[in-house]
């Protein structure tokens, strides 16, 4: 099994995400009121990624949650921000039924909206190479890419 290649991306918030229609976009404690929409983001993170140890890791640095919706009202798609100064998006996931509509696309244009709106200086990520046209599209650039980002680093010891 070959592993699909990892690319570091960058995004400058310069200007709104205007003539978009924008999903839910809210802080973090907000979210976990939501009883309903936690249970179907941890359902996806364990069924369909598989990694509940690396939300683990990630959850208590979380600060933002995007939430998409379907026509019914039930979260079908979720991104979550970590957001010291920079913000990092961490997960773009959404349900396997509700792919291939534009729901990502929405996801990442909302975080992009907020992070405008909250003066962060940058947004930052990383992902498969596969999701490059996804995230070029909404105006990221790559940086570089993990394996040569690994490789730059110094030694240690």
């Amino acid at each position: 099994m070959t592993l699909e290649p990892e690319l570091h991306y960058f995004h400058k918030p310069h200007e709104p995400q205007t003539g978009l229609k924008l999903g839910e976009f809210l802080p973090v404690q907000d979210f976990l009121a939501d009883e309903p929409a936690c249970k179907e983001l941890w359902a996806l993170l364990t069924n369909q990624f598989r990694t509940r140890g690396k939300f683990l890791a990630i959850w208590p640095g979380v600060r933002y949650v995007a939430v998409h919706r379907d026509a019914d009202g039930n979260a079908d798609g979720f991104l979550l921000v970590t957001a010291p100064v920079n913000w990092q998006i961490d997960y773009v996931v959404v349900k396997p039924e509700s792919r291939g509509q534009g729901i990502a696309t929405q996801l990442v244009q909302t975080a992009l909206h907020h992070a405008y709106l909250h003066r962060a200086p940058y947004v930052m990520l990383t992902s498969k190479e596969s999701l490059r046209p996804l995230y070029l599209a909404c105006g990221f650039i790559v940086v570089q890419d993990a394996a040569t980002a690994d490789a730059a680093l110094p030694a240690k010891g």
